[in-house]
């Protein structure tokens, strides 16, 4: 999932006033869509809270990255380890009047292979990433986007969680669990007026797909009515589009692929 940074011009942060502010919560964070998001919503002036499972060093570098990047405004940028506890959100959210909070549910992983080559520890492993990691910090995080003032969930999802895909039938399975969670938490939370919506990607040029070969990829891009895969910038872009889209839109499941599936 590489991503070429640029220059951003810089713009005056998202402040109202003391302790008060605009923070979006990204997971997955280190690498392709979540490293894009980051870099969109810190170039708008969001604060940021970023997680990764186990990459961390390049979540560091991501965060010098974009400081040097927005040298004269950068905005505030946190990292957190222990994100998916309430101890690890009390830390940064705690005391801070926000304006604006946007959860990013980003992290996921994928296994390619036949349904009877799971092994058990591989299946736990991905249901948990895919699947249970973000529906806890959906509860945690829940209070503060309570008291925010505009509060939304979005979802990435897979278009694999909507039609399935040979050969990935368990991360279509927790795909297509995120979509339903989004359909179901966003009714249960529009009372609220907090959206909640998923992102059904396609394919998009991640490292996720670098098991491809050039004759592999180039195949699935001629699948493709757009006639080629997301950038990581696109999806980025689209997530951005969607934090500011009216809050009546909620509980859907948004396909972005290029007119794929």
């Amino acid at each position: 999932m590489p991503f070429v940074a640029s220059r951003f011009s810089t713009i005056p942060l998202k402040s109202h006033g003391e302790n008060i502010m605009d923070i979006a919560i990204i997971t997955g964070a280190s690498r392709g869509i979540g490293k894009a998001a980051a870099r969109r919503f810190a170039k708008e002036g969001y604060s940021l809270l970023l997680n990764c499972e186990k990459n961390w060093t390049l979540l560091e570098e991501l965060k010098k990255e974009i400081q040097s990047d927005l040298p004269e405004n950068c905005p505030e940028i946190f990292l957190c380890k222990d994100l998916g506890t309430k101890e690890g959100l009390s830390r940064i959210l705690e005391g801070k009047s926000l304006s604006k909070l946007i959860l990013i549910a980003n992290s996921g992983k994928d296994a390619i292979k036949l349904l009877q080559d799971y092994r058990e520890e591989e299946t736990k492993a991905l249901l948990e990433t895919n699947l249970l990691q973000p529906f806890t910090l959906c509860q945690n995080l829940l209070p503060y986007l309570l008291k925010a003032k505009e509060g939304r969930i979005l979802f990435s999802s897979s278009v694999w969680g909507n039609v399935g895909a040979s050969m990935e039938s368990l991360y279509s399975l927790t795909k297509g669990g995120i979509s339903t969670l989004a359909k179901a938490l966003g009714k249960e939370l529009a009372p609220s007026h907090i959206s909640v919506n998923a992102v059904a990607f396609g394919a998009v040029d991640t490292d996720m797909n670098s098991w491809l070969s050039a004759e592999e990829k180039q195949s699935l891009e001629e699948e493709i009515p757009y006639g080629r895969m997301a950038t990581v910038e696109e999806a980025a872009d689209f997530l951005y589009l969607l934090s500011n889209a009216p809050l009546y839109l909620t509980a859907q499941v948004i396909p972005f692929d290029g007119a794929w599936i």
